[in-house]
This record gives C-alpha cells, structure tokens and sequence, in this order.
C-alpha cells in the first residue's frame, strides 16, 4: 500500500544535501579507480605514488623510464611500480 508521507522541508533539503554529497563522493571514488586502472600515468601521478617533488621525478626520471612524445611526462605504471620495489629494502629481523 503506498501513500502520502509529510517532511519538513528543512528535513528534505537536508536529506537532498546528503545525496549531493554521496554522489559528488561516488563520482570522486570512480574517476579515481579509473584512472589507477591505466597504464599510463602523468608526473603529478608519479609524484604521489612516489613521495617525491617534481625537481626529484625531472632529475630521476631517466631511473623509472618516461615518454615525452605529448610534451609532458609520461610514465608507465608498471614501470614506476617496478622502479618502487625495486628500491625497496626490507629490514632484517632481529
């Protein structure tokens, strides 16, 4: 049985606001994940994954492997996953 339910409009806007919100949150979310799942990454990319700074990636860059054929930098993320582990040591334990 469906009927007519009465909500204050303060109530309703409220609950509007939270669905704006979710939505921008999911679109953020999917952009996100999109953009981990290509090969390619951009320095700024990189630069997060990294922890480095941009002066760090443009003195390094020739270590991870790159393409600058679209005038910026471009790197593949299995290279700069690859160039992370591989710098990596793991401590002895005791």
């Amino acid at each position: 049985m469906e009927g007519i339910t009465i909500i204050e409009t303060a109530a309703l806007q409220a609950l509007m606001t939270k669905i704006e919100i979710m939505s921008d949150q999911f679109n953020q979310i999917t952009q996100e994940l999109k953009e981990s799942k290509s090969p390619y990454m951009n320095s700024k990319q990189v630069m997060m994954i990294t922890g480095k700074s941009k002066t760090w990636l443009n003195g390094n860059k020739h270590l991870i492997g790159f393409s600058k054929e679209t005038g910026s930098l471009t790197f593949k993320r299995s290279d700069v996953l690859e160039f992370m582990e591989h710098n990596y040591f793991k401590a002895k334990k005791s």
